[in-house]
């Protein structure tokens, strides 16, 4: 692949921290007839981030338009990294991967805290979760989680 076309797709995206400016465009997100959570990133930030000090956290942006939010937290053990919560853009007009570069980042984070396995808690429907298990993910019912080692 050329070079040059996969530098200036990079560019398009962008990765941080969740700051003051992600929650605010966030709150956007409250008013879409398209959002199918009713997750209040504020204030649920402002609380995940005061109780997990070790959690993951991204905010991705795509054109400088912020395409997805992100939270998660070690297990209490410590071998496994969890994603408590995810919500991609609802307005977001091109077909903008999210998951993809969440799980990436993930994969690092959890290397970088020594743990051996991923988690994503919670999917919020069947299509959801099978789009999960295409990454390899596998699902446990009596948990509502799926699951990867690294």
């Amino acid at each position: 692949m050329n070079k040059d076309f996969i530098s200036r797709k990079e560019s398009l995206y962008k990765v941080t921290l969740i700051d003051n400016e992600a929650l605010i465009k966030s709150v956007r997100w409250e008013q879409s007839p398209k959002r199918r959570v009713d997750w209040d990133w504020i204030n649920g930030y402002s609380t995940f981030k005061f109780r997990y000090p070790k959690r993951f956290e991204m905010a991705l942006w795509y054109k400088n338009k912020l395409a997805s939010l992100s939270l998660g937290r070690p297990t209490y053990n410590g071998h496994s990294l969890r994603l408590d919560y995810i919500e991609g853009n609802p307005e977001k007009s091109e077909n903008v991967k999210v998951f993809e570069p969440t799980l990436t980042a993930m994969i690092t984070y959890a290397k970088a805290i020594g743990a051996n396995e991923l988690r994503i808690m919670h999917p919020i429907n069947l299509t959801v979760r099978q789009h999960y298990e295409g990454f390899g993910l596998q699902y446990i019912a009596n948990g509502d989680y799926l699951f990867i080692k690294i």
